[in-house]
């Protein structure tokens, strides 16, 4: 009897190792952000294929979920404005749900974030798309201004077998200084890294989440290799989360369509996917759970592409295509023919057709003095001669802009026009031209042109003092003169780097895009011409040279 007593103490004891050794659960989050209501691999704007869309993303998504036991999808925010089928279901809507929570639903989401284009349509056609999702659209920091309260979901806990995954969603602040006060009615946002510090402890205690993943849409505000800012910390605050708030395993971000590879801040893996579903942001953590602990101990992370490899998935097909041929009529049709090209190639060097065109349209349709605009994609090829298109409109203005009218005066006009010619870097003569080169940071669709008003950039001179002649009706403008500017929603809040327009007093605001006046303009008109009245040019200052000794006197 003694003799079997250490045999089986040695059993026991054997028997009783697997409890005693640490779990190990692998978990596969999965991560689409900036959708823009992309379903299909198909490039709108130039009417071709293309290596994108929620389509090809669901075919890695379902093959992933046959290899791996513990999947979490989430998508990260802008997902129902972009594509012109977005535009249609928000101003044209077809009775049914939301395509795109259709297509999610699907898929199976577990949660998505609410981005800033999602206000872009106003609440109503928001809170539609919301209530037609099967998934939670989280957003802990914006609140109710009455009360203060979540005007969102703020998390979502999720288990997977014995690991429980609390998913925080939280939303660039600076939805204010883009979106107008009627687009966002009784909402308000609070600083997202303040949110989280209240809310991730949260979810470790409260919630008892063994494993916290953030999902921001918002980007990266300094380069995450050399630490230099990139000039948008107003909206992109990743960095100050991952350093300011422990207790993070995960961000997932979105918002700035870059493709991030999973990457560590601060010590925190953070990842991005692009846009348009262009790559399937794969993160596997892996989390070793003991006795009463449990922690991520290894992060893996990689960015699948949508190429031409990536068959479409044939349920998201059938629910895309309706909306698919409804966009591609309404964009094929024909609205007027162009006299002559519209070339846009030097729309930043001098006055153009289409920047003329558009701030004419601005001026008819408000009665405005002045009006303001930019070519909006980062390049443009301009319309040729002959048909033009709803297409051809979309390509040179692809944003939901709402059109306003703001009053200033003399002094910030002029503020206005040196901010955007701050777009130029640096000027040097070389071979007989003028050479110019951008300013780094700078956005090419931030550089705005005014109508109504005549003058001249000196590329050459410092920045602030490059304006010269700047005139109204022929009349040199005083700081105190009082001009009636229209302009798009977005710049309105003085976006962009255009903050003497913050705070100035709307006089009028119109439900009109400027995109849909423009098409209105076009369709009424039948025949354009590209006419430019070259009312802004780049010129340096010029003199003449003092007469050389014992010269020819001066004319009397």
């Amino acid at each position: 009897m003694s003799s079997r007593r250490p045999f089986l103490l040695f059993l026991a004891f054997v028997l009783a190792l697997p409890a005693l050794a640490a779990e190990r659960v692998t978990i596969t989050v999965l991560q689409t952000s900036d959708l823009h209501a992309n379903l299909l691999p198909w490039n709108y704007a130039r009417g071709e294929a293309a290596d994108w869309g929620l389509a090809r993303v669901a075919t890695r998504v379902r093959e992933i979920r046959k290899s791996s036991k513990h999947v979490l999808l989430l998508d990260g925010g802008d997902t129902i404005q972009g594509a012109p089928a977005g535009w249609l279901e928000a101003r044209r809507p077809t009775g049914g749900p939301h395509f795109m929570a259709v297509a999610m639903n699907a898929l199976r989401y577990d949660a998505m974030a609410v981005g800033n284009h999602e206000f872009n349509f106003g609440l109503e056609v928001l809170r539609r798309a919301q209530k037609d999702s099967s998934f939670p659209w989280l957003s802990a920091n914006t609140r109710n201004a009455a009360g203060g309260g979540p005007a969102f979901p703020e998390y979502v806990v999720k288990t997977f077998g014995r690991v429980r995954v609390g998913v925080l969603g939280l939303t660039t602040p600076n939805i204010p200084g883009w979106e107008p006060e009627a687009n966002r009615p009784g909402l308000e946002w609070e600083n997202p890294v303040e949110t989280a510090a209240r809310l991730v402890p949260l979810l470790r205690q409260k919630e008892r989440c063994d494993v916290v993943v953030v999902l921001f849409h918002s980007g990266l505000e300094v380069d995450p290799d050399t630490g230099e800012a990139n000039g948008t910390d107003y909206e992109n605050h990743v960095v100050r989360l991952a350093k300011a708030v422990p207790g993070i395993d995960l961000i997932l971000t979105g918002h700035s369509h870059r493709r991030v590879p999973l990457t560590r801040v601060h010590g925190v893996p953070v990842t991005q996917p692009g846009r348009w579903g262009e790559v399937l942001a794969r993160v596997d953590l892996v989390v070793e759970r003991g006795k009463g602990t449990a922690r991520v101990v290894e992060a893996r992370g990689e960015l699948l592409p949508s190429d031409e490899s990536v068959a479409v998935d044939p349920e998201v097909a059938t629910i895309a295509r309706p909306h698919h041929e409804r966009a591609l009529a309404y964009l094929g049709e024909p609205i007027a023919a162009a006299t002559g090209p519209f070339p846009a190639d030097r729309a930043r060097l001098e006055d153009s057709a289409l920047l003329d065109l558009i701030n004419e349209t601005q001026l008819a349709a408000t009665g405005a003095q002045l009006s303001m605009t930019s070519l909006l994609p980062f390049r443009h090829d301009g319309w040729k001669e002959g048909p033009v298109t709803v297409r051809d409109v979309y390509s040179v203005y692809p944003f939901e802009n709402q059109l306003v009218v703001v009053e200033i005066d003399g002094a910030r006009l002029r503020e206005i026009l040196e901010h955007a010619a701050t777009f130029y870097e640096s000027a040097e003569w070389k071979d007989g031209r003028l050479l110019l080169t951008p300013r780094a940071g700078m956005r090419p669709y931030n550089f705005d042109v005014v109508q109504g008003a005549s003058y001249r950039i000196d590329p050459t001179a410092p920045a602030g003092r490059r304006v010269r002649d700047l005139r109204y009706r022929g009349r040199e403008v005083k700081d105190t003169d009082v001009f009636t500017l229209a302009v798009n929603s977005y710049r309105a809040q003085g976006s962009g780097g255009y903050a003497a327009l913050r705070g100035a007093r709307v006089v009028r605001a119109y439900n009109d895009e400027v995109r849909e006046l423009l098409v209105e303009r076009l369709r009424n008109a039948r025949t354009i011409d590209p006419v430019t009245d070259r009312n802004w040019v780049l010129a340096p200052e010029t003199t003449w040279a003092p007469p050389a000794a014992g010269g020819a006197p001066a004319p009397r």
